[in-house]
Formats: C-alpha cells, structure tokens, sequence
C-alpha cells in the first residue's frame, strides 16, 4: 500500500484476471482531499508460452513441423508475441530425426530446469524405448518440479509414462503402440483419441494429430478466430476434436475406395491370435471368397492370405521390439501354433530370425 499525505492518496492491488492469455491487472486508488473518490487503473499485456520440445534420436520431422509451425503462424495474428519455443536435447548436441536430418538445437534439458519454461513436450518416434533410457526418465522426473505442464508427442507419451508422470492421467500414444502401451502401464487410463489435455498433462497420437492439438490449445488461449486463421493459413481444413479416434488400424484411402474391403480387413486385425479362415471372413463380410481375392488383387495387389500374413508378421515385430515378451509368446500371440513356423515365416519377410532382431532392438 502507498500513501500520498499531500493528495490523500491510497493506492491498493485489486484482482489478477487471466482473460485467453492476456493477464490482466486492476488497480484501486482512493483519492481524498475534501471528498473521497476512487479510480480504477486497469493494465494488461500478453502471456507469452514457452514451450520447449525436448527431441529423442530417430524422432519424427512431420511431428516437430506440425507442433511450431501452428505456434509461428499464431504470432503473426496476435498484436504482441503469444508463443515462443526452443529446441532442446538431452546434452545441447544436435539431433537425428527418422528422416537423417541432423537437428540443431538450443539448449540441454539441464539449460531448461530452471524455470521460466511453461511446457515440456518430448518428441519420440522409432526405437522409443531404446531412446527412453535412465538419464531421460530421470531428468523428466526433475522437469516435473520446475515445468507445470509435460507433454508427449508421437511416442514421447513412453518416456513419460516409464518416469511415473502419467500415472493416474488419461493419454495417448501413436497408435501402433496403443494396446502395448496399454498393456505395459496399468495406472495410465490409455486411450485411442487423436490427442488428450488432461489437467497438465499432454499427449498426442501423431504428426498430424500433433496440428490438431496445437490448433486447440491455440483456440483455448486466444479464442476460436487466432485458430481458424491459423489452421487457413496452414491450408488445414480437416481439424478434429480430442475425442476423434486416430486412425483404427485403417487406413482412409482404403475405408474411402472399398469399405467392403475395410470391413474384411479390420476382421484380420481382430483375430491375429486365433487366425480366420479365409472363407471365414468372406462370410463375415458379405461376400464369396472369390469376390473378395478379386477386391485384395483390384485395391492392395496381393492375396487374401498374403495380406493376412504380413499384418501378423509386422505385429510380431512390433512385440518383440516393444516388449520383454519371449519369442514363443509372441509367435502365439500372432496365431503360430509352432514355434519353428513363427521362426520361418519371419525369416521370410524380413531376412532375418526373430531372434536377429530382438538383439538389434
């Protein structure tokens, strides 16, 4: 409180309003010579959001793109700087992403535990676990005291959940990873939606989930017209909300062109362990066996059993490089009742034993 005895003047710190992040600020002042008169001073400026991206080898170029871009393009439909961003590693090195692009960055993950950041997102994409290692967890671990808000984008929702940070939140991962994830972190309310904002937490399924996200969080900070010109300018016309599912194991162009053939796809999907036969799912879909080889050779060129072997085989890679599964469990789990078929059958596809490729994972 401060007094001016000449004027008679008090002045006093009424409310803080936080309004679509403008913080805004209203002073009181009584003014009393003969009589008393109060006067409001009422100030405001920007919150500007620091997010940092915090990115894991082999991470995705497309996620990163679609996670700044989005926050850039915002700026320049604000009147003062709403979103600032910097590129962190875990030791200040550059980075390669999926693509063998080396990335540099600003700033090491210890640059950052200071303070003065409003969110962490981790950008992970293939070999995530490998990436996940004791040094990752336990500096996501010291973030949490600092960073109110951790996010995890593509796959970085692993890293996150392995530290304990997810525990007791709803989230998601990329969706080819949704049932290990699930499977592997009991105390996470795992889901399959594009992306998910559960208090001060945040994951997000892919990159084009990833501008789905930015968008809504955009809308929920400056208001629905930032957003949309955003998204005009981007050229992104397709924006879903939280709770659209990512894609359920479909691809669209196939869902678009021959939902016939979708139907006898997601039955495949469905039944890896106990395979169908194929004039099972023929029946099931509604048409005769010879329809439906005449739809796999029209739409995928390949064979109804070709197709059905190679989504096996690609979900037993999955399982033996993202979980500790051995290698007869999973041959089970993918519908070989032999493990000496299993062994064969992938040494097929993919010139290698699984063994071969648990060592390289």
């Amino acid at each position: 409180m401060l007094a001016g005895p000449e004027l008679g003047l008090i002045s006093e710190f009424e409310k803080c309003i936080d309004v679509r992040g403008t913080l805004i600020l209203v002073f009181r002042f009584n003014v009393f010579h003969k009589k008393t008169k109060t006067i409001y001073l009422i100030c405001w400026f920007v919150m500007v959001k620091h997010y940092c991206f915090l990115l894991l080898p082999e991470f995705s170029n497309l996620c990163l793109s679609n996670s700044v871009e989005p926050l850039r393009a915002a700026n320049s439909f604000l009147n003062e700087l709403g979103y600032k961003w910097t590129l962190v590693s875990m030791d200040g090195s550059s980075v390669r992403s999926s693509s063998d692009f080396d990335i540099s960055v600003s700033a090491s993950i210890d640059d950052i535990l200071d303070g003065g950041v409003t969110g962490l997102f981790v950008l992970a994409s293939y070999n995530y676990k490998k990436y996940s290692d004791t040094d990752v967890v336990k500096k996501l671990r010291q973030a949490r005291k600092s960073i109110p808000v951790l996010g995890g984008l593509d796959s970085g929702s692993y890293p996150l959940a392995k530290a304990g940070l997810l525990d007791g939140y709803k989230a998601t991962i990329h969706w080819a990873e949704v049932d290990v994830f699930r499977e592997e972190f009991h105390n996470i309310d795992v889901c399959n939606n594009r992306y998910v904002i559960d208090r001060n937490r945040i994951t997000s399924g892919g990159a084009t989930a990833a501008l789905d996200l930015m968008l809504a969080m955009i809308r929920k900070d400056y208001g629905a017209e930032v957003a949309i010109s955003v998204s005009d300018l981007l050229i992104f016309d397709t924006e879903r909300s939280e709770s659209t599912p990512q894609r359920e194991k479909m691809p669209s162009l196939i869902e678009q062109n021959s939902p016939r053939l979708a139907k006898a796809i997601r039955f495949m999907e469905q039944n890896c362990e106990t395979p169908l036969s194929i004039s099972d799912i023929a029946s099931k879909t509604g048409v005769s066996q010879r329809q439906l080889e005449r739809d796999f050779k029209e739409y995928l060129d390949t064979t109804v059993s070709q197709y059905y072997s190679r989504l096996r085989i690609q979900l037993a890679k999955r399982l033996l490089t993202e979980t500790s599964l051995s290698i007869t469990e999973i041959g089970v789990r993918t519908g070989y009742n032999s493990r000496s078929s299993f062994i064969r059958t992938y040494k097929r596809f993919f010139d290698k034993r699984p063994s071969d490729e648990r060592r390289g994972a």
